[in-house]
C-alpha cells in the first residue's frame, strides 16, 4: 500500500530547494517533477506518497554535504507537521506532547501510517520507537526522527537534554558522524527499527506555548479526524486490493486492456470505474504500477530473468521494463539487484 504524506513534507522540500537555488526538474524523471508542483498547486486534488517523497530526497542529496533530511528538519516549523505540530506546542509540557504524538501519529499521513509508533516510559528513560518494514523509506524515517527531536527542541522552555541514544533500523546513505554530531549521541544501527531515547528528566520540561484549552479542542478535532480516516481508509483499502486481484488476474492472462478487464470483471463500465476510483481517492494507473513494483522487486530477487519478467509484467520487452524500473525507483533492475 502507498502512503500518503501530507502538503506539509512537500512545502518543507520546497522551501529548502528555493532557499538553496536548487533545480532538480533536470535531475529527476519529468513525472515525478510534474506530480510534486501539482500537489505544491493544489493538495486538496492531488495526493503524493512516501516513496516518491524519498526518491525527491535521494535526487537532492547529491547538492548537499550533509545528510538532506537533517538539513529540513533544521528548517521545518510546527505548520509543516499540521495539527500534529499544533498539538505538541500547545501541550503542557513533552510528557503530554508525546502522549499525543504516539495517539495522533497517522495524522502526519493521509492514510493510516503503516509503522506503529510507540512511546516507552521506564524507570530511568523514555523512547520512541516505531518499526521498519520498507528499506525505501528510510530516508522519511530518518526525516520523521529528525522532526521529532527538532520539533521537542523549538517547543520547550529551556534547552532540550541531548538523547541517550538513536537507533536506525538501516543505515544509511550518509556517514554517521553527521547524524551524532545533530543528536550529540552514539548512533546505533538495529535492523528493522528506529527509535530515539530521552533521560525521563525531560519529560517535565514545559512548553513555551502551553494551552490547555487549545489543546483540548485540537485533541477532539484530531480524534474526529481519526474516526473518519480509519472508516475511510477500509473501505479504500478493501476496494484497492479487490483492484489489484483483478489487475493480478489480467496480467496473468495477458490481457492488453487491463482497465477494461477489471472494469468488467467489477460488472460496470470504465467510466464507472474511474468514478469509484476518485470517490476513494485512487488512480487505476498509481494500483498497477504499484502491484509492478512489488512483483519485479520479487521476480529480481527470485532470479528470473529480465525479458522473463517483462512477459509476466505484460511489458512490450525487457527495455520497457528496464524504463519503468528506474522511473519507480531511481536506478535500474541491475543496479538494484547489484544493492542486494
Amino acid at each position: 500500500m502507498s502512503v500518503k504524506i501530507i502538503i506539509g513534507y512537500l512545502r518543507l522540500f520546497n522551501r529548502v530547494l528555493q532557499q538553496e537555488q536548487i533545480d532538480l526538474s533536470k535531475v529527476v524523471a519529468p513525472e515525478l517533477w510534474q506530480a510534486f508542483h501539482a500537489c505544491l498547486e493544489n493538495p486538496d486534488e492531488q495526493d503524493f506518497d512516501v516513496e516518491r517523497y524519498a526518491l525527491l530526497l535521494q535526487s537532492a542529496q547529491p547538492y548537499f554535504p550533509r545528510p538532506i533530511t537533517l538539513v529540513l528538519a533544521e528548517h521545518a516549523n510546527l505548520q509543516d507537521l499540521g495539527l500534529m505540530g499544533y498539538l505538541a506546542s500547545t501541550s503542557l509540557d513533552l510528557q503530554q506532547a508525546l502522549q499525543l504524538l504516539q495517539r495522533y501519529y497517522s495524522l502526519v499521513f493521509k492514510q493510516t501510517n503503516l509503522e506503529q509508533l510507540n512511546v516507552q516510559q521506564f524507570a530511568e528513560y523514555i523512547q520512541i520507537v516505531w518499526g521498519a518494514s520498507y528499506r525505501d523509506y528510510r530516508e522519511m524515517y530518518e526525516l520523521n526522527l529528525a522532526l521529532i527531536f527538532k520539533i521537542s527542541q523549538s517547543i520547550v522552555q529551556d534547552a532540550l537534554v541531548p538523547p541517550q541514544m538513536i537507533q536506525f533500523g538501516y543505515m544509511p546513505h550518509t556517514a554517521l558522524y553527521h547524524f551524532e554530531k545533530f543528536y550529540g549521541c552514539p548512533i546505533q544501527i538495529q535492523a528493522g527499527q528506529y527509535a530515539i531515547r530521552f533521560s525521563n528528566q525531560i519529560l517535565k520540561a514545559k512548553s513555551i506555548a502551553a494551552d490547555q484549552q487549545l489543546n483540548h479542542v485540537l485533541s477532539n478535532q484530531a480524534q474526529q479526524s481519526l474516526d473518519s480516516l480509519a472508516s475511510f481508509d477500509i473501505q479504500q483499502q478493501q476496494f484497492r486490493q479487490k483492484i489489484q486481484s483483478y489487475i493480478e488476474q489480467g496480467l496473468l492472462q495477458q490481457e492488453e486492456l487491463l482497465l477494461s478487464y477489471v472494469a468488467k470483471r467489477l460488472h460496470c463500465s470504465e467510466r464507472t470505474l474511474q468514478r469509484q476510483l476518485k470517490t476513494y481517492q485512487l488512480n487505476f494507473q498509481d494500483i498497477l504500477d504499484q502491484y509492478r513494483l512489488e512483483q519485479s522487486k520479487l521476480y529480481l530477487q527470485q532470479g528470473k530473468s529480465f525479458s522473463e519478467i517483462a512477459e509476466r509484467l505484460n511489458y512490450a520487452d525487457q527495455s520497457a521494463f528496464g524504463r519503468a524500473f528506474k522511473r519507480w525507483t531511481g536506478v535500474t533492475p541491475k543496479q538494484f539487484l547489484k544493492s542486494l
